[in-house]
């Protein structure tokens, strides 16, 4: 066995190879004599060997045969790099694959030449609603169809332009396959492979939901949350804007939602919300296109008309006020107290002519408060009349009877009066109760109870919200409060009972028993004063009892 320098490796007599190695044995079983082997490397790597054998014994192989050896070596060695380069190439195609369709944002490749799609990825097929066998080979514009804000369609043919690709980047709305509109961002990119045409990528990503959160910062930057009505940041950002003398003359009318407190009071805020809302609609639909209607406080509201001079901003006054009249829909007609001012002269300064308006509004709401006041009041009694079976006719009968025992009893006019208002306004807190619990005809439950004791402290709230009912306000929040402390809503006993809320206890509890009530049977009205005299001492003050009840068998 002989080798040399070029790795051949010759053995004329396979018979002359040592015993132990086994490939001897191999050879002669086959019935080889000799060989001719040259060693097949990959740089210092053998990767095989290529060789001839014959069944004769040869003293010497012929050159030539050397010779053919070596160039079939160096062609199976080219055939050996090209199916290495063409794994690799396939490997990294197949790495290239899985790492493209593993990237959520959509991967998009297209042959610039006819721009016919050529790589689909699933990002792609997820953000458009197509599948990647549905477009393979289909022109691009046929799959992505854009639009701007102004909902124009964008072709985006003119970004594959090479002038234009060039890591461009835009945000658009895309029309998915289903119909619906996503917002996407995407960048287009040149994509040059050797040997190959040209090609371009896109890379689009929804960005549909961080658009909605941006869009609704930008609301809630801009509009109230609950009227839907421009905020006072915005407001103040386009008085400023809007102050240029062309825009003159420039009026503003401010505006205080009227009896809101009330409200909140009485049925709580989600019925103050409401009117805030029915306010809100009816400063809008009193307004023009071009006006800017704003809440920017609370209760306030304010209003800019361009273009509009102190007598057509009178005329919108007007209209606010009859549209108010309109809404019947809320427990109380919505009311607002205004202010009025125009800019005529590019001199003036805009703030100045807005706390004209706020001074004005401010005027009004106190020239306007008490009848205000007193007209929600009312609205309230009403629309507790239509709800119960509490009418006029039960307050003016707790108003005679109530009156008169207190001139029985010795009291100063100031206190009759008291007594007057008290008789027609002791159960306004009932307003805030559900009607199914006001004009239940069973029993009550413990959890209706619970919700109908709450009446007199709503109807404090009511009342304390009111200057001019201020001063009975304690005695609605004790009218069922019980001589013996066993009454709501704080257990007073005795003369912790304030004197006005104990005589209507006793008329109240009267007339209730002597009129029809559709949770308790009729009485005579000497049943009714029996019941008095039973109840004196624990539930009623004994002293009011007998007057009244002397009164009212005198009156018989």
């Amino acid at each position: 066995m002989t080798n040399n320098r070029d790795n051949i490796v010759i053995v004329d007599d396979v018979d002359k190879i040592p015993a132990k190695q086994k490939v001897k044995s191999i050879l002669q079983t086959q019935g080889i004599k000799s060989i001719l082997t040259l060693v097949l490397h990959e740089g210092t790597k053998i990767i095989g060997f290529i060789g001839l054998v014959t069944v004769k014994n040869l003293k010497r192989w012929p050159r030539h045969y050397s010779y053919l050896l070596n160039i079939a070596r160096k062609i199976f060695l080219s055939a050996f790099a090209k199916s290495e380069s063409e794994k690799i190439m396939y490997n990294e195609r197949d790495l290239l694959s899985v790492t493209i369709n593993s990237i959520q944002d959509g991967v998009i490749s297209v042959n610039n030449e006819d721009l016919s799609i050529e790589i689909f990825n699933k990002g792609a097929e997820k953000i458009t609603g197509y599948k990647k066998e549905e477009v393979l080979g289909k022109k691009l514009a046929e799959v992505l169809n854009l639009y701007n804000a102004e909902q124009i369609a964008i072709p985006m043919e003119e970004y594959l332009n090479p002038e234009k690709s060039e890591n461009c980047n835009n945000e658009y709305r895309l029309l998915a396959s289903n119909g619906s509109f996503k917002f996407i961002s995407f960048t287009v990119s040149p994509a040059v492979f050797a040997l190959e045409k040209p090609r371009t990528v896109i890379v689009i990503k929804d960005i549909t939901e961080s658009k909605k959160a941006e869009e609704e910062i930008k609301y809630l930057s801009y509009f109230d949350k609950l009227t839907g009505l421009y905020n006072r940041t915005y407001f103040e950002k386009q008085l400023a804007e809007i102050d240029k003398e062309r825009n003159l003359p420039l009026s503003i009318i401010m505006a205080d939602c009227n009896g809101l407190k009330i409200v909140n009071d009485a049925f709580g805020h989600d019925e103050g919300d409401r009117l805030l809302v029915h306010t809100a609609r009816v400063l809008q639909r009193a307004c023009c296109q071009e006006d800017i209607v704003a809440r920017i406080g609370g209760d306030e509201f304010a209003i800019i008309l361009p273009k509009v001079d102190q007598e057509a901003a009178y005329v919108v006054f007007q209209r606010i006020k009859e549209y108010c009249a309109e809404e019947k829909s809320l427990v109380v007609v919505p009311s607002l107290a205004m202010g009025i001012a125009t800019k005529t002269s590019p001199d003036e300064d805009i703030n100045r002519i807005l706390k004209k308006a706020e001074d004005r509004m401010y005027s009004a709401k106190l020239s306007e408060n008490k009848s205000t006041r007193s007209s929600v009041v009312l609205s309230l009694r009403k629309t507790l009349e239509e709800r119960t079976h509490e009418t006029e006719e039960h307050a003016s009968r707790l108003r005679v009877l109530s009156t008169e025992l207190g001139k029985r009893m010795g009291l100063n006019d100031s206190f009759l009066t008291e007594l007057s208002l008290l008789a027609h306004l002791h159960d306004i807190g009932k307003i805030a109760t559900p009607d199914s619990i006001l004009n239940k005809p069973g029993k009550l439950t413990e959890e209706e109870w619970a919700i109908m004791k709450k009446h007199s402290e709503a109807g404090y709230r009511i009342a304390a919200s009111s200057p001019e009912l201020a001063f009975i306000a304690d005695y609605i929040l004790s009218h069922h409060e019980r001589w013996d402390g066993t009454g709501y809503p704080e257990q007073l006993k005795h003369y912790q009972i304030p004197l006005q809320s104990r005589i209507i206890a006793v008329v109240d509890a009267y007339d209730a028993m002597t009129n029809p009530r559709v949770y308790k049977k009729l009485m005579t009205k000497e049943e009714a004063l029996a019941e008095l005299e039973r109840c004196a001492g624990t539930q009623f003050d004994p002293a009011i009892v007998k007057t009244f009840v002397e009164m009212m068998r005198e009156m018989q």
